[in-house]
């Protein structure tokens, strides 16, 4: 079942788990949901990359395959243990003591919501009593959250790369961060249960500030408050960010690329507070060649129009010359945008990195 309200004598939350997924993961957390005893310890939260713009099913799927109450998540809702809650599409689930919380901070990776956020905020409000679990996905979006929440003394279980139907996210978690299980997401369910039963503490424990370590690439919770708006140089009024300024910019809003390394694992913000790992990096800068590209060949397909209208005048008032001088640049330039478009269907071919 998928419901709003909570029961009344649903205990609160003590500890975490934060379930990370992007592409094939409707599979994987389906999976997970059907492992899941009744009376995990755990409060469950779901995050799935899904489209800004788009309407949800996963609770109702996760409903249907989970004997543990399934929720959509709702702003200032409390957490109960044994209970599942999915983000919503467009807001980052959050944790803040032992309460939800949906924001419109700025995507990660291209993501709202993103995996690392909810993991970052489930360390910093409930430290050592947190699971992160990152399941199927393409790039290596929740290595960084993961980071974080061993950091904090939590647990990292990733799915078994060769069963995730993508294996990028997973391989990535494993390439950065020292995680303690690899599991099918069968069996998930199970070390949870024996885990929950051997470390949940009868209350929340003691959390680690988190914020007088911040690794650089942590995004400011408030950046305006940061800024200085009587500084005489606008580049000062800028919240530091951290890490080196790049020559790239941000996919989201322009603005300049701050890089560091954070563990060995590449991160990129920007001063707004959108977030880039190096994969969802570099997969919106080929999202902006392309459409650099083909605004390039709709540019000069648009001249080679005008040039045939103003050839087609200039025979009309008898100046032959002039007609076959737009009529000769035209057709160089039909060539050349007849290579320009062959550049760019070939540009992500089998062979492209």
């Amino acid at each position: 079942m998928v419901t709003r309200q909570q029961p009344r004598d649903a205990p609160p939350a003590q500890a975490l788990v934060v379930v990370g997924a992007s592409a094939g993961g409707v599979e994987a957390l389906t999976g997970f949901a059907r492992g899941l005893p009744a009376d995990l310890a755990y409060t469950v939260l779901v995050v799935l990359h899904v489209a800004a713009d788009g309407r949800s099913s996963l609770p109702q799927i996760l409903a249907r395959n989970s004997v543990l109450p399934v929720h959509r998540a709702a702003e200032q809702e409390p957490l109960r243990a044994g209970h599942i809650y999915v983000a919503a599409p467009n807001r980052h689930l959050l944790v803040h003591d032992s309460t939800m919380h949906l924001s419109d901070a700025p995507k990660e990776n291209g993501h709202r919501p993103a995996v690392d956020p909810a993991l970052r905020s489930a360390a910093a409000a409930f430290g050592a009593a947190v699971v992160g679990v990152l399941l199927s996905g393409a790039r290596d979006d929740g290595s960084a959250g993961l980071l974080d929440v061993k950091r904090a003394g939590g647990a990292v279980v990733v799915q078994d790369p060769d069963e995730a139907l993508y294996d990028g996210m997973p391989r990535a978690a494993l390439r950065h961060v020292e995680v303690d299980a690899v599991l099918p997401v069968a069996a998930i369910g199970a070390w949870l249960a024996r885990r929950s039963s051997a470390n949940v503490a009868a209350s929340v424990p003691d959390v680690p500030d988190l914020a007088m370590t911040d690794p650089p690439d942590r995004p400011r919770a408030d950046p305006v408050s940061d800024l200085d708006l009587t500084a005489p140089d606008p580049r000062e009024a800028i919240p530091d960010v951290g890490g080196e300024g790049t020559r790239f910019t941000c996919p989201d809003c322009g603005g300049v690329l701050f890089g560091s390394d954070h563990s060995g694992l590449l991160r990129f913000n920007c001063s707004v507070g959108h977030a880039y790992s190096l994969d969802s990096l570099n997969a919106a800068n080929a999202e902006s060649v392309e459409e650099a590209l083909w605004t390039a060949v709709r540019t000069i397909e648009d001249r080679v129009a005008l040039l045939s209208r103003m050839a087609h005048r200039a025979h009309g008032d008898g100046r032959a010359n002039s007609a076959a001088l737009f009529e000769q640049r035209g057709r160089d330039l039909v060539h050349r945008s007849a290579q320009l478009r062959a550049a760019v269907e070939g540009l992500w071919g089998p062979d492209a990195a």
